[in-house]
């Protein structure tokens, strides 16, 4: 099994390979180029808006019991002029993006044409879990939000014990195991058998 399109081959020579943000929401997806200006659009269809005010965090897996979280952010200046977005983005709440998936994807470039014309389909390789929304502002104009998000394994860390008696191997397989009923219960030997 390869992540890679059929027809691309990642020691070919390559021009470039833009990283992709898709946001789930209740009014649909919306897809991110973060770091960069402009507009994509995929074999599919589907238009992914690039933004240099956008950041994405350091995206990590789970290590040694570590469920990491990460964050992606935007930084901005709010146009007096203009409706105040936080307040915006407040009035839909947490519940607009809680628990719904964040997916990231990267869409190799071949050649300068496929900027315009893509050949191949964007690859995912990281879905995670939205769960927070944070704002701050700095001075009169200076405004940032942070939308954070939960690894694969969350639940990890908070994984609950499964005790081996006949009940907890119910849990664990699905059938009880009538032998365990006879398991001890405690290690404690009042003589021993053998000297």
């Amino acid at each position: 099994m390869t992540a890679m399109p059929d027809g691309f081959d990642p020691r070919d020579d390559v021009v470039g390979v833009l990283d992709l943000c898709n946001i789930n929401t209740p009014d649909g997806d919306f897809g991110f180029m973060p770091g960069t200006d402009g507009k994509f659009t995929d074999v599919n269809g589907k238009e992914w808006l690039g933004s240099t005010i956008l950041t994405i965090s350091r995206l990590q897996s789970a290590i040694d019991g570590v469920a990491p979280s990460g964050s992606v952010g935007m930084s901005f200046f709010q146009d007096p002029d203009q409706p105040d977005l936080i307040a915006e983005i407040k009035r839909l709440g947490i519940e607009y993006v809680d628990g719904r998936p964040i997916t990231f994807y990267w869409q190799p470039i071949r050649t300068p044409e496929e900027f315009y014309a893509p050949t191949t389909p964007p690859v995912q390789w990281l879905q995670r879990t939205m769960r927070t929304l944070s704002f701050r502002a700095n001075g009169a104009l200076d405004r940032s939000v942070t939308l954070g998000f939960e690894s694969w394994s969350e639940d990890r860390k908070a994984a609950r014990r499964i005790i081996l008696n006949t009940d907890g191997h119910a849990k664990l397989i699905g059938a009880a195991n009538p032998s365990l009923e006879f398991m001890p219960t405690v290690d404690f030997e009042e003589e021993k058998l053998f000297g």
